[in-house]
């Protein structure tokens, strides 16, 4: 599997690293830089660090690059009018790395 880097990352200051994995196959789908504390619900595209979905082109949704199961899918916010993934709850695993 290839791993791809996101075009669009941004550092942050205070935040920390997570592994988000698919909940049905285990495999790896992305780092993601979480600032705040609390649940994942959704993923912003700009700090999304690496992962193995190309990032050059935004997609509709994020689907398992293994088992084809829908783990995230792409809208615009309404707070800060950026395109960000909202995760679906039970699509994926996250680990602190």
């Amino acid at each position: 599997m290839k791993i791809h880097k996101n075009p669009h990352y941004k550092k942050l200051r205070g935040s920390h690293i997570l592994e988000v994995r698919c909940a049905f196959c285990k495999s790896f789908v992305a780092n993601y830089q979480k600032v705040t504390k609390g649940n994942l619900v959704k993923m912003h595209i700009d700090r999304i660090i690496e992962s193995s979905i190309d990032f050059s082109q935004l997609h509709g949704a994020l689907f398992c690059p293994t088992c084809g199961e829908r783990i995230a899918t792409r809208y615009t916010a309404k707070i800060d009018k950026k395109e960000v993934y909202r995760l679906v709850p039970s699509g994926f695993n996250k680990k602190r790395v």
